[in-house]
């Protein structure tokens, strides 16, 4: 790994830490809701992957997205999950007709994203998004 690739992966790993951070503090403050629950078990899965961990998490609406890139506009390569209010997840492309599909678990949400990984993805990027 050469110093770039070394910064890019501490700049991934930092937001990984502070995402995850942001939402347990929400949940400590608001208390315990499905849909935060249900971000932070995909967090936890999802960090625990090693092709995700090497992306860009953040989140929007309680849905968890995976970015190629470290800055806006985000380059989202992955599908990205939804926690559902009866604790089940939804796992969406960004294409119209995106649905991948519905699971009962974290885990088989993250399966299900992994399941879609484009084969030359790589850590994610600083700023623009990856080419070719």
């Amino acid at each position: 790994m050469n110093v770039n690739e070394e910064t890019r992966a501490e700049v991934v790993e930092a937001q990984w830490l502070g995402t995850r951070r942001a939402w347990a503090d929400r949940l400590e403050r608001l208390g315990p809701k499905v849909w935060g629950l249900g971000t932070i078990a995909v967090l936890e899965e999802a960090h625990e992957d090693p092709i995700l961990r090497q992306l860009y998490p953040y989140t929007s609406h309680c849905h968890v997205h995976f970015s190629s890139t470290t800055r806006f506009p985000y380059e989202v390569a992955v599908p990205f999950v939804i926690p559902l209010p009866d604790g089940r997840f939804r796992v969406m492309r960004k294409d119209p007709a995106g649905q991948v599909g519905e699971v009962d678990t974290a885990g088989e949400a993250v399966a299900l994203v992994v399941a879609h990984v484009p084969p030359r993805l790589r850590l994610a990027a600083t700023g623009l998004p990856m080419e070719g």
